[in-house]
Parts: structure tokens; C-alpha cells; sequence
């Protein structure tokens, strides 16, 4: 996991979307993909956001906005009327689990429940980035899925890579991963700081490579250099830390 430090002073008044948008025009050899089908709408087609370096790369970005904090009570409230649970006070969710006897799955399955924005984006990615080598004919070229968390707390960096290695290890009726046209997912996050300190927050950023490994070479390599330069953008600096992620999906 990487991180960077708190925005400038000349970026602070944006949100992170409004930032990405002028610093991805920064990328080496970027190209809009709205802009180049302007006039065409290849039927049936979807399409990604961006191509950069010579078209090596397809960038699908994802906006999360909306704060799903009230999933967890809802998961739980229905929870309770199946099963006849009643509590009082205030009870935490793990709590109400551990008297069950499938604890372990209703705690994955709220995750997830909870997290099921992340896996529709992974999804809409994946046909739009397998459209979009079609469409360009760059079948070689890697696909990345960008998130960027933008004011979504609730979701915080382990939780959204639990999320993500659940939705990447999905398989089809054929075997193979249901969802293999993106090589890989960066995450940046400024819904949630590292180190609370209001002066100066520290903001997580997060490599995930897709289990089929093809290209993950790839995906790391372009997610250092565009940390560097995201990180310079901001004129902030980039702080590499040790990643800690207790949640793994099964």
C-alpha cells in the first residue's frame, strides 16, 4: 500500500474526481476514448475511459460516492426477524453473530452485502474494457480498473479488497474467471485517512492485481509510476507502508 500526504493548497478546494480528470491528461500518451468516438457508437459496445502509453494501457474509472453506512443495520435488522434474535441496547454486530452458528459466513455475507457496489463496478469494468480492446483492436493491452473513493468511509481499503478478490475470483459455467478483461485495480482513497491529523491526513492508496496473473507485472509497474506522479501532482509526498489486510474472501 502506498499512501500520500495531505493536497496542496492550489488542489484543496476540488474533490478528487475534479483532480483526477486534469492529472490523467498528464499520463504519458493519453487519449479520451469519449473524445475519439465523438461521432460512433459501435453497437452493442461499451466503452472504457482512457487509453495511455501508446495504447498499452485501458483505464475504466469508477466514482464511489455514496456511503452505504446503514447496509450493516439493515442486513442485521432482517437478520433478526428470520431468526427470531432479539436484542437490547446497543449490540454490536459481532455480538449478534457469535450466537449463531454460522458466524463466520453472515459476517462474509454482510461484507458483501455491504460492499456490492464495488462488485457491480467490477463487473460494468470488465465488459467495458473487454469492448474497448475490441473496438481499438489492442487485444495485448492491459486493463485497469481505477477507483476512487471519493467519500464512500464506510468502505475502507480492507474492506474494499476483500471485496475485490470475492468479485475477481467469480468463475463462469466454463471454469474460467467470470471477470478477466481488467489485469488489475487501483484504489485511491480520500474517504479515509491513514493518520488523523486534520492539518495534514494521510490518504491510502491501493494496488489490486487480478488471480490470473497475466499481466500483474504490468499493473504493478504502471501503479508505482502513476502513485510518483499522482503524488507530485498533489505536491504531496509518497509514503510507502507495510499493507495490512485481515480480511481475505473465500
Amino acid at each position: 500500500m502506498r499512501t500520500n500526504g495531505s493536497k496542496s493548497r492550489e488542489t484543496s478546494i476540488s474533490t478528487l474526481s475534479e483532480r483526477f480528470e486534469v492529472f490523467v491528461k498528464t499520463l504519458d500518451g493519453f487519449e479520451s476514448i469519449d473524445e475519439l468516438l465523438e461521432n460512433e457508437n459501435p453497437q452493442g459496445k461499451k466503452r472504457a475511459d482512457y487509453l495511455v502509453r501508446n495504447r498499452e494501457f485501458v483505464i475504466e474509472q469508477k466514482v464511489l460516492k455514496s456511503d452505504p453506512v446503514g447496509r450493516p443495520q439493515k442486513f442485521v435488522d432482517k437478520l433478526s426477524a428470520r431468526r427470531g434474535i432479539v436484542t437490547f441496547g446497543k449490540v454490536s454486530t459481532n455480538q449478534i453473530f457469535a450466537g449463531q452458528p454460522d458466524a463466520n459466513n453472515l459476517q462474509r455475507r454482510m461484507v458483501l452485502d455491504l460492499t456490492r457496489i464495488i462488485d457491480d463496478n467490477v463487473a460494468a469494468a470488465d465488459k467495458q474494457t473487454a469492448d474497448t480492446r475490441a473496438i481499438f483492436n489492442i487485444p495485448d493491452s492491459t486493463g485497469i480498473l481505477l477507483l476512487l473513493n471519493e467519500s464512500a468511509a464506510f468502505l475502507r481499503p480492507g474492506v474494499i479488497h476483500y471485496a475485490l478478490a470475492n468479485s475477481f475470483q467469480k468463475r463462469a459455467e466454463s471454469g474460467a474467471y467470470r471477470y478477466a478483461a481488467n489485469d488489475g485495480v487501483i484504489l485511491i482513497s480520500e474517504a479515509n485517512s491513514i493518520v488523523a491529523d486534520p492539518n495534514r491526513p494521510v490518504f491510502p492508496i491501493l494496488t489490486f492485481t487480478s488471480p490470473e496473473k497475466k499481466r500483474a507485472a504490468s499493473v504493478r509497474k504502471f501503479a508505482e509510476s502513476m502513485m510518483k506522479q499522482w503524488a507530485a501532482f498533489n505536491r504531496a509526498p509518497l509514503i510507502t507502508v507495510p499493507v495490512d489486510i485481515n480480511l481475505k474472501a473465500r
